[in-house]
């Protein structure tokens, strides 16, 4: 997430100070490119992105802080698309040419740029979730990942079945890939970072009435943050 608003705030700046990396300009003849304001167009465009970075970075401090990890993922694509709409049909004041060459260029652009950002949303949401384990928590990265203080547990199961999941609140399912928010049969919302349909399955609980799935594809690797887990517990 924060890598998201920090690419924004460069791709702001970046052009700023090289306005022939905005889509339509970059392609127009110099007589069409006389009838652009490349000046306010580049400003507009670097403040307008550099925004939308801030927004980001702050909004997603922000959202975990208040803990509305549930709100996570839709906030990032919302802002980006609310930014790239204003940015295109804003854009047109600075274009006085006929059709406005750059609004349109823009719109084609700023549609691959949303595609790619939810493909490599799904993308980064497939890579497996990793874990790491130190006397006082257990962090597990990736996608809808967290970080759990030890002392806040309060139990640690391994269990051979799921229960019935009943439906994704919001998170990624794709095949056995399931992560984020899903509401489980008669433990309402729990954060699940499941690899594999089989068990086992990893069940913390927390002081904090959290409840967390974990499993990987390999039953090994799933045994053993277990066992780390409680034996730190037990400590």
């Amino acid at each position: 997430m924060i890598i998201t608003g920090l690419f924004l705030i460069g791709i702001g700046f970046l052009v700023k100070a090289f306005p022939n990396l905005i889509a339509g300009y970059n392609t127009m003849s110099q007589k069409q490119k006389d009838n652009v304001d490349v000046e306010g167009l580049s400003t507009f465009m670097r403040n307008g992105l550099v925004l939308m970075g801030m927004v980001v970075i702050i909004g997603y401090h922000g959202l975990k802080w208040a803990g509305q990890d549930v709100l996570l993922g839709y906030f990032i694509p919302g802002v980006i698309l609310i930014g790239v709409f204003f940015l295109v049909f804003r854009a047109k004041k600075f274009d006085q040419n006929e059709g406005g060459l750059v609004k349109s260029k823009l719109k084609s652009v700023f549609t691959i740029v949303i595609l790619v950002f939810a493909l490599g949303s799904v993308g980064y949401g497939l890579i497996p979730s990793s874990y790491e384990l130190n006397d006082d928590r257990v962090t597990f990265s990736g996608m809808y990942g967290t970080e759990i203080v030890i002392s806040k547990i309060e139990t640690v199961s391994l269990i051979n079945k799921m229960p019935s999941v009943k439906a994704r609140t919001n998170g990624l399912g794709f095949g056995p890939i399931r992560k984020g928010f899903f509401r489980i049969e008669g433990q309402g919302k729990c954060r699940l970072l499941l690899h594999s349909y089989h068990g086992p399955f990893v069940m913390i609980s927390t002081k904090d009435q959290e409840v967390v799935y974990v499993n990987f594809k390999k039953k090994e690797k799933t045994e053993m943050v277990y066992n780390k887990l409680k034996a730190l517990k037990e400590k």
